[in-house]
């Protein structure tokens, strides 16, 4: 029997904050996290899309804010995959520009600042399983609280270069955690669900997140979209359900384009075309080594910020375990950072570090080309 898959994207959570919450904390004893997943793009729109085609943007056409619907018809879609093999399919999202309707037998949105997630998202899991007629369901749920409190109210009282919102770090992480606290109760009242409905012994819950949010750390961006810095394109995916390892920290270097063959091969489950990402399935279930990623990518162009770019993405990154390479492509500029001893991004190694540019210069212009 296949398993159930809850897909729950609790939207612009931080990979640094979540021992914060205690909550989240003890969720994740149940399972297995990966907390070193380099998302495709800092922004949901284009890391959604890579996410559920194991692809990067260049590649499934979702790769900048003006080309949201461009997904390619040619290209693979996690909910038509799982829906020909047999799942029952639903989503609720915060609008239907987030991903395609493409293979959802459910397609739903909610307001997020009226509908009450913890009463709609059971309620959407309830139906599906009635719906399913003792078929496997596939479930995309994306809370989206984190986004509603950091960036829709944000955006009513900053501009993104008000020297006013930089100035007040500390206030701005502590509203995070506020509301990163309220996604622990989310993920919490999921799982009290799916036992609820007697499910947990067949059902694989993952809780991720497609960014992060910035509190002001970098002039220039309000929260997410314009740098690609580890605040914002680091992300982490908790594992829980039959079969996979509990209390388990994985913090090996991987993308998120290594996300849908994972889920394929946790759901026994094979997709038609070779994909480029590398399953993780065994790292998750049976104890096996898997091997990181030698590099990984993120690119973007801002709505807003100092050098916008909606149609095309102009700010790019190569990321291995220990180094990463920044690109801005409009005003010619490169930064490296080391990693392992500067974690927060605040020392350029660009003219010191000139074998390990060179390395990585070629492996990120020929990936962008």
């Amino acid at each position: 029997m296949k398993p159930n898959i809850i897909f729950v994207l609790l939207d612009g959570s931080r990979w640094d904050r979540l021992n914060e919450s205690p909550n989240f904390v003890k969720l994740q004893q149940n399972g297995t996290i990966l907390n070193n997943i380099t998302t495709a793009a800092p922004y949901t729109f284009a890391s959604v899309n890579a996410i559920f085609t194991g692809l990067y943007g260049k590649d499934n056409g979702v790769n900048a804010y003006y080309k949201m619907f461009r997904l390619k018809d040619s290209v693979e879609f996690l909910p038509e995959i799982l829906q020909k093999n047999g799942y029952f399919t639903s989503c609720d999202l915060i609008s239907d520009k987030v991903i395609s309707k493409r293979g959802f037998d459910i397609y739903q949105s909610h307001n997020e600042y009226e509908d009450d997630l913890q009463l709609k998202h059971p309620q959407l899991l309830k139906e599906s399983f009635e719906k399913a007629n003792g078929n496997p369901i596939f479930s995309f749920l994306q809370f989206s609280r984190i986004h509603t409190v950091t960036v829709s109210e944000v955006l009513k009282h900053f501009e993104w270069d008000d020297p006013n919102y930089y100035a007040q770090k500390d206030a701005n992480m502590k509203t995070y955690d506020d509301v990163f606290n309220e996604a622990s109760n989310y993920a919490q009242s999921i799982i009290n669900t799916i036992n609820e409905l007697n499910h947990q012994d067949d059902t694989i819950l993952v809780f991720f997140a497609d960014h992060g949010t910035g509190v002001g750390e970098r002039f220039g961006e309000r929260n997410y979209g314009v740098f690609v810095y580890e605040e914002t394109i680091r992300t982490f995916y908790l594992f829980i359900g039959p079969g996979i390892k509990k209390n388990s920290i994985i913090s090996k270097h991987f993308s998120t384009i290594d996300i849908l063959p994972t889920i394929l091969d946790l759901c026994s489950t094979n997709s038609i075309s070779t994909l480029p990402g590398k399953s993780l399935e065994k790292l998750l279930t049976n104890n096996q080594d898997v091997e990181e990623r030698s590099y990984t990518f993120s690119e973007t162009g801002g709505l807003q910020g100092p050098f916008p770019s909606p149609k095309e993405p102009n700010v790019f990154c190569v990321k291995t375990s220990s180094h990463k390479l920044i690109y801005y492509k409009n005003i010619e500029k490169w930064e490296l950072y080391d990693l392992l001893n500067d974690p927060l991004e605040k020392n350029n190694l660009i003219e010191k570090e000139i074998h390990i540019v060179k390395k990585l210069k070629k492996e990120l212009l020929d990936w962008i080309s």
